[in-house]
């Protein structure tokens, strides 16, 4: 079995097909060069395949302070940039990543996302305080305890335009100034009372979604975030089930779509949320992520007589 599965990742598509390129995106505290490990299981995997790290801003500082609405148009950019691209990809977020990734499927999709897959990312939202040194060391960040402090006294509305993650700040007991004031993460689940059909029917059309969120992490409270699962509204303890919730019931953006069709894979693994792109953790990419990238196209002169 293990001869079979190692010819299979190095044998070309058939039938003079080529590899659906494969796009990564880095998280929170991250550059274009976090995902370098998993660009080299990927290109060991699927032989000739066409990888791509997003270039998004200028490195961690913009993963950090750029509005995370310009990194989504940022990220667009990029992608639209390669012509290698132009027919379309599968993309794999991670964390905060993730989130960039879907709002780009949502607002844009063009060129085309096949399959998409989110390592640990926050898609319920973020509420609580994560273990900050684990994340960034004091040496390193040593403004982050003040805005944590900012975000727990509810001023996330007035400091997102210029931090990222306090645009995916949700407060559960005080879910209507969410609704009011965030600027992207309501927008992007389309929990307001106007719905973006588009943001539906876009994410709706994928191939297929991989959903991972791990038992350990120390970043994302709640940590079953990434399964779009939060606390229910009105507490801070319990959480509601993805199928209990109103973004699957009401399917707000195509979850419950993708999962009648069975397209939607939700998946639990016990990876540091840091290290999902590192070595430690390729035994979660094989199990979880290689299956959503084996696939492939028409070669490009083959696709204009298609």
């Amino acid at each position: 079995a293990a001869a079979a599965a190692a010819a299979a990742r190095a044998a070309a598509p058939p039938g003079g097909r080529t590899w659906r390129p494969v796009v990564r995106m880095h998280g929170l505290n991250a550059d274009s060069h976090a995902m370098l490990h998993a660009a080299k299981w990927i290109e060991s995997d699927f032989a000739g395949i066409h990888t791509r790290s997003a270039v998004v801003g200028d490195g961690k500082a913009s993963s950090w302070f750029m509005n995370i609405n310009e990194q989504v148009a940022s990220f667009a950019r990029d992608v639209r940039s390669d012509p290698k691209l132009a027919r379309g990809f599968n993309l794999i977020g991670h964390s905060q990543g993730g989130l960039v990734g879907r709002a780009y499927i949502e607002r844009f999709n063009d060129p085309p996302v096949y399959n998409f897959v989110s390592w640990s990312s926050p898609h319920a939202g973020q509420y609580g305080v994560p273990d900050l040194n684990y994340f960034c060391p004091d040496a390193d960040c040593p403004w982050l305890d003040a805005l944590m402090s900012a975000l727990a006294e509810g001023r996330a509305h007035e400091i997102q335009e210029h931090v990222s993650f306090a645009a995916y700040w949700k407060d559960p007991l005080n879910y209507q100034r969410y609704l009011d004031t965030n600027i992207f993460l309501a927008d992007i689940n389309n929990e307001r009372d106007t719905k973006n059909a588009t943001y539906r029917k876009n994410f709706a059309s994928l191939n297929a979604v991989s959903l991972q969120y791990t038992t350990v992490d120390h970043i994302v409270v709640p940590k079953n975030s990434p399964w779009f699962e939060f606390f229910t509204l009105g507490q801070e303890a319990a959480t509601t089930p993805l199928r209990e919730s109103a973004a699957y019931k009401d399917d707000l953006i195509g979850l419950r779509s993708l999962d009648e069709r069975g397209r939607l894979f939700l998946y639990e693994t016990h990876c540091r949320h840091p290290d999902y792109p590192r070595e430690v953790c390729k035994n979660y990419y094989e199990q979880y992520t290689r299956p959503f990238l084996n696939n492939s196209m028409p070669a490009a002169a083959a696709a204009w007589a298609e």
